[in-house]
């Protein structure tokens, strides 16, 4: 009895790999006969395992392996480009070949959206999930390109900085071609920043350079959530700063802790006591450098610190929209 359930068990898996072996060689032979299109988009640098993942998941191959093995012997093999195509959904793969042999057929753009208070870290995810440089790149980038920006001679080389140009990548959204590589993104980002800097440089106040404005603004850009708040903590800041206390902010903290992609839910203790230039809770005055890249709303907070007399803040948990509780005191505070 047992030896007829093992030969009907290797009979079916017999079937079930004749099937697909059968399946996967209609396909390596096939014509093409579609006439749905289908658009398709190649990362930059994609593999082939990866370019054969794509035009499944879109549904021009049934299955991978007819990809790769047609690849296997072709003279084509690393020559395929990236870009947005346009594609059929029953294409023969030669046909695929030849199609992603050409430069992309589709030219309008990709759009690329930063956000107010995102790391250069997550600006190089960010362009990597949109099919633009992938971030190894751009952050390699960021750290050894030459950029001819007047303003960039005003950024200290400080030592322990992680990125210089931190915080002048201003958050907007742009378009780019696809084969925009990482220098032009950095470039046309930092562009954007010496354009939208120059509307509010006059009001720079007297002891207060650039660099130490958009440091003051990344740290605001990641506290505040509510607009009216903005200039509150700036102020919150300055008085700290006055006196030679600890700002004590956490943002600061996460982004030491994450490297700076923010994907940390909750500070503990522990986390307050890590070695870095950027902690603010081991060192005093201003992080080495800035946090994120800040809003022009942030950066003219950090020009114009509301006066008080406020040196802690923290959530509002009763109210629930982000917005915070001031205190001159530290007894106030932890009431």
């Amino acid at each position: 009895m047992k030896k007829k359930i093992f030969i009907s068990v290797l009979l079916l898996v017999a079937a079930v790999v004749a099937f697909f072996a059968l399946s996967v060689f209609l396909e390596y032979t096939r014509t093409s006969s579609g006439e749905e299109t289908v658009i398709v988009q190649i990362p930059k640098g994609a593999s082939e395992k990866t370019i054969a993942s794509v035009l499944k998941e879109k549904g021009v191959i049934k299955h991978e392996i007819s990809f790769r093995l047609k690849m296997k012997g072709s003279p084509h093999r690393g020559k395929l480009n990236y870009g947005k195509y346009t594609l059929n959904e029953k294409m023969c793969l030669d046909d695929i070949i030849a199609a992603l042999l050409r430069p992309s057929d589709l030219k309008e753009g990709v759009k690329l959206t930063i956000p107010e208070g995102f790391s250069a870290q997550m600006i190089a995810k960010r362009c990597e999930e949109s099919g633009l440089a992938e971030a190894d790149d751009f952050l390699r980038e960021l750290k050894k390109g030459k950029f001819e920006y007047a303003f960039i001679k005003n950024i200290p080389d400080n030592k322990g900085v992680e990125y210089k140009l931190q915080g002048y990548l201003f958050p907007n959204t742009y378009m780019f071609s696809m084969d925009a590589d990482a220098h032009k993104i950095i470039d046309t980002l930092l562009g954007e920043f010496e354009k939208q800097y120059a509307k509010v440089k006059d009001m720079l106040p007297k002891g207060m350079d650039m660099n130490e404005a958009v440091i003051r603004a990344s740290l605001i850009e990641r506290e505040a959530k509510v607009d009216r708040e903005r200039t509150t903590i700036s102020g919150v800041i300055q008085n700290r700063l006055d006196i030679d206390m600890r700002l004590q902010i956490d943002a600061s903290v996460v982004y030491a802790i994450s490297n700076g992609l923010y994907d940390v839910e909750r500070v503990l203790y522990k986390d307050l006591e890590v070695e870095s230039p950027y902690n603010t809770y081991k060192n005093t005055g201003l992080p080495i450098g800035a946090i994120c890249s800040p809003g022009i709303a942030s950066i003219k907070a950090a020009m114009q610190p509301q006066k008080h007399e406020y040196l802690y803040y923290h959530t509002d948990t009763d109210k629930n929209d982000g917005s915070h509780i001031f205190s001159e005191t530290f007894s106030q505070h932890t009431k």
